[in-house]
């Protein structure tokens, strides 16, 4: 081949090979209790299947299986950590290595916890997709990693959102007397249930007046302490240029003074196939195929 020719070829290669998005796939389980479950080997030795958490940041293992584990040994504990519904001591275990998918990751404490999702180890937050367009893809089962925008977002809604202490927030409505009410939502994946409403939203709106309990259900944080809520259904919900109806919620006796956010959870998340990136406070989304899903009976 002409030396000048194969020059011109080299040379395009390398642009458009320089010009590409990298892409990393990661495969993951969605449980019925809508828990997205990543398989994680820690320290080289221990496999771990670990819930993405959209309102954590870090790596949390449950005791239950730290018992089973050998590669993780604590290093300290800490005291008094808060928790959503009370206190608790924490063990940790710091320098760990992390891999999932084909990262790799060093130095990374460990924390361990009593609780996390149903079938989960424990759980492991957005702080591992730092700096990256992370898509969370239902109808695959598929996570996808991106190093720059994606351009599949063309065929995708923007929705307002922002990210604010490791916590993602979105804008829907709630339809309170017919009437539209916008609300800042936390998008939560270890919630398994649909919505779960602010005890200050809950008073203004007066919602145990307003709507009928059909049921208790028991909460529990990663530290086991549990509380009671009220389950209800909620007859319209908008999101996403998009009307839910008859939607399950929860919520507390208003004295009560424990839920300081409305919570979107997997419930309602898996009905979208999600492309984030926090720090940029990007939300992009799309039906999937659990769009029409019947709700979950928890």
């Amino acid at each position: 081949m002409n030396k000048k020719l194969l020059s011109v070829l080299l040379t395009i290669l390398t642009i458009s090979s320089f010009g590409q998005n990298m892409v990393k796939e990661i495969p993951f389980r969605l449980t019925k209790y809508n828990n997205i479950l990543v398989p994680v080997i820690i320290n080289q030795k221990d496999t771990v299947q670990l819930m993405l958490h959209t309102g954590s940041d870090y790596i949390t293992i449950i005791e239950d299986s730290y018992k089973k584990m050998k590669s993780i040994a604590i290093s300290d504990t800490l005291n008094n950590v808060t928790s959503w519904a009370g206190y608790s001591d924490m063990k940790m275990s710091q320098n760990n290595i992390v891999k999932f998918g084909e990262e790799e990751f060093n130095q990374i404490p460990i924390f361990i916890d009593k609780q996390s999702g149903h079938e989960s180890d424990g759980k492991i937050g957005l702080k591992f997709f730092e700096g990256k367009y992370l898509e969370i893809n239902f109808d695959e089962n598929k996570l996808y990693v991106y190093d720059k925008t994606p351009s599949k977002l063309k065929k995708y809604i923007k929705l307002n959102s922002r990210y604010s202490q490791e916590t993602l927030y979105i804008k829907a409505f709630p339809l309170i007397d017919k009437k539209p009410i916008e609300t800042e939502f936390m998008i939560h994946t270890g919630f398994s249930g649909a919505l779960m409403i602010s005890d200050d939203f809950a008073k203004e709106y007066k919602l145990l007046e307003k709507f009928e309990i059909i049921g208790e259900s028991k909460l529990s944080d990663a530290a086991g302490n549990v509380i009671l809520s009220k389950k209800s259904i909620l007859p319209n919900f908008e999101l996403a240029n998009q009307t839910f109806q008859n939607v399950p919620m929860s919520f507390f006796d208003s004295t009560i003074k424990i839920q300081h956010k409305n919570i979107m959870g997997g419930d309602l998340i898996k009905r979208f196939n999600l492309i984030l990136n926090p720090e940029k406070n990007i939300l992009y989304v799309k039906k999937s195929k659990y769009y029409r899903a019947e709700y979950c009976k928890l």
